[in-house]
């Protein structure tokens, strides 16, 4: 979400009533390009969220990032300048998308220290840069002279302002002001006029204006406009010192139209769908989030099994392949008997040697290959030893088959638990699972929390409760440990889903099965399907084969059901 300018001057407006004069209590890198600023108001502890990568924003948000539990070393570093410190000024410069976040900190020697944060949201040349006295302490992208000739970010660098032109802020000036302004360079159209003295000017907010003026921006500029255009931007200004929030239009072609104060009537746009947020800032979060621009810690863990799961697809084709060839037993046992028995023949030094085949019943020929250096005998004794080595790998593959076979289905429960967890904790819990599991080596640091094994969900349906596990701890624990010989277990047929139980004082009938089916159905991978087979058996029926991982079970009686998933009454993605 692109914001140009003029839209940026009221996020700034935003920034400062929800965080200024707040204190930073802590100070996280979410990824490479982000990082995450816990502040402490007066009555509020909201997160400041700064990043640079894919889609560059500043916003606020109330809900917590979940940010690596490890600090890097770039945090180590910024954390004695910036933690503790107070947010004294949140502004933006000329009206450009450059912020500067004063923070000043109290020293050990009573003194202060001014902290600068530049957030420079510059398309592919963002950056958040942190300074004090105008030297350059980090910055979240170190820019060498080989990548930009004109200005090089890194430490101990002073600080320069990007390269800019003579434009200045829209929001600085009067009226008479503005018309000198326009007297002094005005340019061949009306559009080129107002971007080349005026920073901040997207194209929404510049045909806007130039709409409710009864122009375009193509228009030629002309002397006996000037008056005109001075109070069209008077107006823009009392409109965006007003303006709260932010309107996204979505036009008929799909296009995405972004504004903080609302478009004009003669807007010659097609609008087929408007959308007004209360904040900028919430505008921002639901974008960056639906893009995933932000690699969270929830992002890299499914990074990891992502791989896990492409490494073990690899071994298990290659364990596939070699049980494939172990169908040449047979015939390496019969090259061997057919050289012992013409071992007389002078076939010394030789690639091949044709022969009846008195093994067969047709006696045809056959050709064998040779190793030319040894004998007919001991090219015999190397088949013998291949037929061994084959059939040994048989017994072998098939257990490493089976094995193979379960980690990939239990890495793919891992990744969907994943898909279902939406708290800072509920990753957590996988985290720590992988850690148990060997996937993840194991965290030096404590989690600040214990985690719950019985924190599965739970929903009611007439006559009877359903419970459901979000991840394999909880399916672990909810089948295993929690549920009752008699109650009903189910579970998506051949498709990765979460373990669910049927709780009820009453013999379930088909009524209550089918809709604690379609519960299971919406909790997997399915359930985006119209129809989805789900298995179900009484839980005294359910075994967990020793060494087994996390959530896996067997059973040997269960009967089915086809039904269309269907989430719980009530629930949402966020519950």
């Amino acid at each position: 979400m692109n914001l140009d300018g003029l839209t940026l001057s009221v996020l700034i407006r935003e920034l400062n009533d929800q965080v200024g004069n707040g204190q930073i209590q802590r100070i996280q890198q979410i990824d490479k390009t982000s990082i995450l600023l816990k502040i402490n108001t007066p009555t509020t502890s909201p997160y400041l969220v700064i990043t640079v990568g894919s889609a560059p924003s500043i916003y606020v948000t109330d809900k917590i990032v979940d940010a690596p539990k490890e600090p890097t070393s770039l945090i180590m570093y910024l954390r004695k300048y910036i933690e503790g410190a107070r947010i004294t000024n949140i502004e933006q410069l000329h009206g450009d998308r450059i912020i500067r976040i004063t923070a000043d900190k109290l020293g050990l020697d009573g003194s202060i220290l001014v902290n600068e944060i530049y957030v420079e949201l510059m398309g592919k040349y963002s950056n958040c840069i942190f300074v004090q006295d105008g030297i350059i302490l980090e910055s979240l992208v170190h820019v060498t002279p080989l990548m930009n000739r004109v200005r090089s970010v890194a430490p101990k660098l002073p600080y320069e302002l990007p390269p800019n032109t003579s434009r200045v802020d829209l929001m600085q000036f009067s009226g008479p002001e503005i018309t000198q302004l326009l007297q002094s360079f005005s340019q061949d159209t009306v559009g080129n006029t107002i971007r080349h003295i005026f920073n901040g000017f997207g194209s929404v907010l510049l045909d806007d204006l130039c709409y409710r003026m009864g122009l375009t921006p193509t228009t030629p500029m002309a002397s006996e406009l000037i008056n005109s255009i001075t109070e069209g931007l008077i107006n823009l200004q009392s409109q965006l010192l007003r303006a709260q929030g932010l309107f996204q239009y979505t036009t008929a072609t799909g296009k995405r139209l972004l504004t903080p104060i609302p478009l004009c009537e003669s807007s010659p746009h097609t609008i087929v769908d408007t959308t007004q947020y209360p904040t900028i800032s919430e505008a921002l979060s639901q974008d960056v989030a639906k893009l995933g621009a932000i690699h969270t810690a929830g992002k890299e863990l499914e990074k990891i099994i992502s791989a896990a799961i492409k490494k073990e697809e690899g071994r298990h084709e290659k364990i596939k392949a070699e049980l494939d060839d172990t169908s040449k037993a047979d015939m390496y046992k019969s090259y061997g008997d057919l050289l012992m028995i013409y071992s007389y023949l002078p076939h010394h030094y030789e690639s091949e040697v044709t022969m009846q085949n008195v093994l067969s019943d047709s006696a045809e020929d056959i050709t064998i290959p040779l190793d030319p250096p040894l004998s007919i005998t001991e090219n015999a004794q190397a088949y013998y030893k291949l037929y061994r080595k084959m059939k040994n790998r048989t017994k072998n593959g098939q257990y490493q088959l089976e094995q193979s076979s379960m980690r990939l289905s239990y890495l793919e429960s891992i990744q969907y638990s994943l898909s279902l967890a939406t708290t800072k904790q509920s990753v957590q819990e996988i985290r720590s699972e992988c850690e148990s599991a060997g996937i993840l080596r194991q965290s030096k640091k404590p989690i600040p929390f214990k985690i719950k094994k019985d924190n599965f969900l739970h929903f009611t349906i007439p006559n009877g409760d359903v419970y459901v596990g979000q991840n394999n701890q909880q399916n672990e624990y909810l089948t295993n440990r929690w549920a009752k010989p008699n109650d009903l277990w189910l579970h998506t047929q051949h498709i990765q889903g979460s373990h669910v139980i049927l709780r009820s004082d009453i013999e379930p009938d088909i009524k209550m099965i089918e809709a604690a089916a379609q519960i299971a159905a919406y909790f997997s991978k399915g359930k985006e399907t119209s129809k989805v087979t789900v298995d179900y058996t009484l839980v005294k029926h359910i075994k967990k084969p020793p060494g087994s991982p996390l959530g896996y079970v067997i059973f040997n009686t269960h009967n089915d059901i086809v039904v269309e998933p269907k989430a719980p009454e009530g629930y949402t993605e966020n519950h």
